[in-house]
Order: C-alpha cells, then sequence, then structure tokens
C-alpha cells in the first residue's frame, strides 16, 4: 500500500484529499506546517507528498527545497495543489523541486490520474530488471542501443555521452547548457536541451512519447536509466 503525506493548513482540504485517497486504498498521513511535515518525514518516508504552496511560517515551496536535500526523499514525487490566488506560479514549483501542480479546485480524476502516474514511474526503476543497453564506441563515435546502431549528430553524440557519463544524477538544463554547448552560466535557452533531448529520443527509444532510458523529472533535469558501456575509452569525468 502506497504511502501519501498531504500537507495543508485548511482542515476541510485535508479531509477532502484524506477522504478521496483512502477511498482508493492509498495510506494517508497529514500535516498543518512544515515543521509537522519534517518530523512525520523522518519518521516514516512516504512514497509521494502533496503540498500546500502557501502554509505558515515556512511556506511549500521552502518545504520542498528541504525535502529534496534529504538523501531519503530527493526522489520522492512531490505534486503541488494550490489556490488561483496563490503568489507562486508553476514554475516557482517547478523550480523548487516539485514535480507537478494542480490548481484548486481540481478534478478527483485528474489528481488521481497523475499522482497514479508518478507512483508508477518513481516505482519503475526498481520493478524493472532489464535495462536499455547504451555502447560507446570510440571509434567512429558509435553508438548501439541493444545491439541497434544509432546515427546521431556530433551535438546529439555529446548531450548523449556526457548524460551517460553519470547515468543515476539528474542533470539540469543550466548544467548541460553550461557543459556540452559550453554556454557562460545562466546563458543560453532551455528550448535549445528540450529540442536535441527530444531528436534523441526520436532515435534511441522504440516509443519515444514514453521514454525509458532519457527520463525527465519536471524542473530539476534529466537522467538516464540503462546500463551504460564505454568501449575502448576511459569513464568520461566532466565538471
Amino acid at each position: 500500500m502506497y504511502k501519501i503525506l498531504v500537507v495543508d493548513d485548511d482542515m476541510q482540504m485535508l479531509e477532502l484529499i484524506s477522504q478521496l485517497l483512502e477511498r482508493e486504498g492509498y495510506d494517508v498521513q497529514t500535516a498543518e506546517s512544515a515543521e509537522d511535515a519534517l518530523v512525520m518525514v523522518h519518521r516514516q518516508v512516504p512514497d509521494l507528498l502533496i503540498l500546500d504552496a502557501v502554509l505558515p511560517g515556512v511556506d511549500g515551496l521552502a518545504l520542498c527545497r528541504q525535502l529534496r536535500r534529504n538523501p531519503k526523499v530527493k526522489d520522492c514525487p512531490i505534486l503541488f495543489i494550490t489556490g488561483h490566488d496563490s503568489p507562486y506560479s508553476v514554475t516557482d514549483a517547478l523550480a523548487a523541486g516539485g514535480d507537478d501542480y494542480i490548481l484548486k479546485p481540481f478534478a478527483v480524476r485528474e489528481l488521481m490520474a497523475r499522482l497514479r502516474a508518478h507512483l508508477r514511474r518513481n516505482a519503475e526503476p526498481e520493478a524493472s530488471t532489464v535495462l536499455p543497453r547504451v555502447q560507446f564506441f570510440k571509434i567512429g563515435r558509435t553508438v548501439l542501443v541493444d545491439g541497434r546502431e544509432v546515427e546521431l549528430t556530433q551535438v546529439e553524440y555529446e548531450l548523449l555521452h556526457y548524460l551517460c557519463s553519470a547515468p543515476t544524477k539528474l542533470h539540469s538544463t543550466q548544467d548541460l547548457l553550461m557543459n556540452v554547448w559550453q554556454y557562460p552560466p545562466d546563458t543560453g535557452d532551455a528550448a535549445l536541451v528540450r529540442n536535441h533531448v527530444r531528436n534523441l529520443r526520436r532515435k534511441l527509444e522504440l516509443t519515444p512519447e514514453r521514454p525509458e532510458i532519457i527520463q525527465s523529472r519536471h524542473g530539476r533535469g534529466y537522467t538516464i536509466r540503462a546500463h551504460v558501456e564505454f568501449v575502448n575509452e576511459p569513464q568520461p569525468r566532466f565538471a
């Protein structure tokens, strides 16, 4: 049974969300403040958190940033739910480390669909024992995916090579712009990264709309889920 922690200072909203989740079979815990939530996370790590962006004292965005610094919950899905009058935008929530953002009032079906999607995606790396295999060959800058040769442009090759140099790391857009395109800090266009990642997925993935190899975490970056092998070249070391 999945454990969900809901953090909101509105008691009626807490009760409503708790009833909805419990009806779906989830184990639900609630907290009315960031401080209470941190205590509860310390006692028991949830499978997913639902946060209100606006909380008394430490707000939801600051709480999210604290949670992302905790190794036990740094990869736990965090879904923000907040009102239309919130001073924070979806961009603010995702930049703080959130995975999703829903405005109140919300449709129950939409909330449940997004919640299930995040739980399923977060569980997939542990549930699956067969990962794609990505091989880099120094000669000819050749890339094989499960034995299938993939033709890449120079930029695509360099981007994939950099991502695969630390396959379990989350590479932010700024990190990629600096280390692949050599842009100075806080410059470059995020759309450039998105477009090249989309092109890579079309060439690497069997189902590009449901990528298995290049996975993204909203507002945090991209990571590689594959067995990576560098043939006839040393393991790369990027800054």
